[in-house]
């Protein structure tokens, strides 16, 4: 799921989980050492990915009944390096980081869209909050679980305007709104 840009959102985050999945439901936290949330940002002039590698969170999987599973993703606003640390700062400002500190996706829903118990798309339907607000986000989300192992790859757009960011400006001109 692709996530935040700094920050607003475009969840993009790979999350690998230590813990042998089998049938049944169970509970495993985020793996903190390879799971990461990036964003994509643009402007007229140029692009640019911010990414976090500060991903917290747990998982609840039931492999044999995806609907069963929930997903819970947080991450510090200003984990995120865009390799600008001006860009980084002003983003961190203008979300209002000491108020605002996190970014945080709640699945109140799974859905597999296809699934054979190994591999597949799964739809995480939920709340996502950013900058002291909180709005439903939909994340298609490719799974697969290799070598006892659960990936989860997706990816989505915010705008920074319903989530009521002031979007910095550069040569006059705004970023864009939409953040991947």
């Amino acid at each position: 799921m692709r996530l935040l840009a700094l920050r607003p959102l475009a969840l993009l985050c790979g999350l690998a989980l230590l813990s042998t999945m089998s049938t049944s439901a169970q509970t495993v936290p985020v793996d903190t050492e390879t799971s990461q949330i990036s964003y994509k940002g643009s402007h007229f002039v140029h692009s640019w990915t911010g990414v976090s590698n500060e991903v917290t969170g747990s998982l609840t999987l039931d492999l044999a009944e995806p609907a069963n599973s929930q997903i819970e993703i947080v991450a510090p606003v200003e984990s995120f390096d865009s390799g600008n640390g001006g860009r980084d700062r002003k983003m961190a400002e203008l979300v209002e980081t000491e108020v605002n500190p996190n970014v945080r996706f709640v699945s109140n829903s799974i859905e597999a869209e296809a699934w054979d118990g190994t591999a597949g798309r799964w739809i995480a339907r939920g709340d996502l909050t950013f900058h002291g607000l909180t709005f439903p986000a939909e994340i298609p989300v490719d799974v697969q679980v290799e070598d006892g192992q659960f990936v989860a790859t997706g990816s989505f757009e915010i705008s920074l305007d319903q989530y009521e960011v002031e979007r910095p400006k550069l040569l006059l001109a705004k970023i864009r709104d939409t953040i991947e």
